[in-house]
């Protein structure tokens, strides 16, 4: 019984590193990459546009944070094709008002309401979530929202201290709050979201697995806070 079970194991081993599987991942590796690219232009450009017509950064925050805010509403009444929807176009805007704030220019206001409103956003659809099937994702919701509120105040308190000590390791608050400590970053949330607009039934799982990536992520910021304004500034006083 062992050695069939090693012998499958050294064949499923033998396939995975074969010629054509490693072909089938360096082909599906350039296409993300072009996918990208692509994506990155197209936005590149109509962020010139907008600029041209002096249409603000501002303003695209606002406008997809609204749109953003309609997929609480689907999600309660679990339409979940049309909250990905919103939730996409959300995302669109998110990276749009981005790449219009650099081709004029990028304001601390500016920052302080991308970063605001991504974190009202992302609370919002947990709570939509929870609307959906309030007995079987409440718990998990407010699980996830626990790990949310750890994960964004340690960020919060960090970029406060670090600006406060105008650190040059201060901490980016453009990002969402699932940004930092390389898990749950913004690729790994996209697709988590997208799996639970497709298979809201696995919402469970997904938010005990994002919610404890998110409380990795805050004893990152906190190991992070003590070396900088800590150990680092111990040894430059020596």
């Amino acid at each position: 019984m062992l050695n069939k079970i090693k012998a499958r194991f050294a064949g499923l081993k033998e396939k995975l590193s074969s010629s054509k599987l490693q072909k089938f991942g360096s082909l599906c590796q350039k296409s993300c990459c072009y996918v990208t690219d692509q994506f990155g232009r197209f936005v590149s450009y109509l962020a010139k546009f907008l600029y041209k017509a002096d249409v603000s950064a501002n303003l695209i925050s606002i406008l997809g944070f609204s749109i953003g805010l309609l997929a609480i509403n689907f999600l309660a009444l679990a339409e979940f094709n049309t909250a990905l929807i919103c939730i996409l176009i959300n995302r669109f805007f998110d990276a749009l008002d981005g790449a219009l704030a650099r081709h004029s220019k990028v304001t601390e206001f500016g920052i302080f309401l991308d970063a605001t409103l991504d974190y009202v956003f992302y609370a919002g659809v947990i709570f939509g979530f929870a609307l959906a099937e309030p007995y079987q994702n409440a718990v998990a919701a407010s699980f996830l929202l626990f790990a949310f509120t750890a994960s964004a105040c340690a960020m919060l308190a960090y970029a406060i201290v670090a600006y406060k000590n105008n650190s040059r390791q201060k901490l980016s608050i453009a990002k969402s709050p699932f940004y930092l400590g390389g898990f749950a970053q913004g690729f790994e949330t996209f697709i988590a979201v997208i799996i639970l607009c497709l298979v809201p039934s696995y919402f469970l799982y997904v938010a005990i697995i994002l919610g404890i990536f998110c409380f990795v992520k805050a004893c990152s910021v906190v190991i992070a806070a003590y070396y900088n304004f800590v150990i680092a500034q111990r040894s430059a006083k020596e």
